[in-house]
């Protein structure tokens, strides 16, 4: 799919109405053109599926453009660490949550590669908020299991300070962690090594969590 061909779909189905509440919702610096997660997704399946050297020909711009080319990267069928030099591409390029959550929630190849996709990218942790989210999100998507909670849990030691959409992501992941290993996850929060912030977000994320019974929110609500 060439440049013109990609941009003219995302341009038939922008939508004003939309761009001005998204505008709100990602908070973005980004131009925007108001074209809805869904239709992205469809188009970045398609290009990822076409193959060529979109990737490496697309110039992406605006917010829609890197929503697409950061999709493409994730569904490209190519090995994980054939595709770090496009990823890098995305990590410059991204000033918002969003694309950060949505790249990370199609990037299903990370399963099977986890470990060597974090060697890879752990210099994110000394990097800037949204980079520092990538890292945070990636654990809480990828890498919560048994053989490597305790390294997720001092890596968002390390993340946790004053970025706001680090803080979120972190609190995020630990609400998550709480509801898949409970026990070692309040442990953890009773060790009083997360900021105020971070812990109380923890707390009111997994209270809120149909899948936290309610003994066990009673005891989170009185730490």
């Amino acid at each position: 799919m060439t440049q013109q061909q990609a941009d003219a779909a995302l341009m038939a189905a922008a939508d004003e109405q939309y761009r001005a509440f998204n505008a709100k919702i990602v908070r973005s610096d980004l131009p925007m053109w108001g074209v809805r997660v869904p239709a992205v997704q469809k188009l970045a399946k398609q290009c990822a599926k076409e193959g060529g050297d979109f990737l490496d020909t697309y110039r992406a711009e605006n917010y829609e453009q890197i929503l697409l080319y950061a999709l493409t990267v994730a569904y490209d069928k190519r090995p994980v660490e054939q595709k770090y030099a496009y990823i890098d591409n995305v990590l410059r390029l991204i000033d918002n949550w969003a694309h950060v959550d949505l790249m990370l929630g199609a990037f299903k190849q990370l399963k099977k590669c986890r470990e060597a996709f974090w060697a890879h990218y752990a210099h994110l942790a000394d990097g800037g908020e949204f980079e520092r989210r990538f890292l945070a999100v990636f654990l809480m998507d990828y890498c919560l299991c048994d053989e490597l909670l305790d390294d997720v849990f001092a890596t968002y030691e390390k993340l946790q300070g004053g970025q706001y959409y680090v803080n979120m992501a972190v609190a995020w992941g630990l609400s998550v962690a709480l509801v898949k290993f409970y026990d070692r996850t309040l442990a953890f929060l009773q060790k009083g090594t997360l900021n105020s912030f971070v812990f109380k977000k923890t707390v009111q994320k997994a209270r809120e969590s149909f899948r936290i019974s309610p003994e066990q929110k009673q005891q989170l609500k009185s730490l």
